[in-house]
């Protein structure tokens, strides 16, 4: 009797206080915004910087076929996003759009003739 009363009982409410502590992570997580972007240009990239609400990082070596992600800190404005390589010619892109908070996740593909192809979603939880 006592194996049934463990099995109805307490494995409910420790997969219930679970469920809560993975939906609260869930939660608080998504309110991040990130960045992540793809080198599909054929060619490895030495240098790239990327700038968003007032917040900025550079990348070295992101090979041909290789992603980056940044996570944007929690301050600063709503800005577009500017990209910039340090090769020879120097490149810059500028476009999309991105807050700090709210849960956007751009994703940014770099083709081989120059184009740049911009997805952005804003997270489930904040739509």
């Amino acid at each position: 009797m006592r194996f049934f009363l463990r099995k109805r009982v307490i494995l409910p409410i420790l997969s219930l206080v679970l469920l809560a502590i993975a939906g609260g992570v869930a939660l608080l997580n998504s309110n991040h915004s990130r960045i992540v972007v793809y080198n599909q240009t054929g060619i490895p990239i030495a240098a790239l910087k990327i700038q968003a609400c007032g917040q900025s990082i550079v990348f070295q070596n992101l090979q041909d076929e290789d992603s980056v992600q940044w996570t944007l800190s929690p301050r600063g404005s709503e800005s577009g996003i500017v990209l910039e390589t340090a090769a020879d010619p120097a490149w810059r892109w500028e476009g999309g759009y991105v807050e700090p908070r709210g849960g956007y996740h751009i994703a940014i593909r770099l083709w081989p003739d120059g184009e740049v192809e911009v997805h952005d979603q804003i997270s489930i939880w904040w739509r």
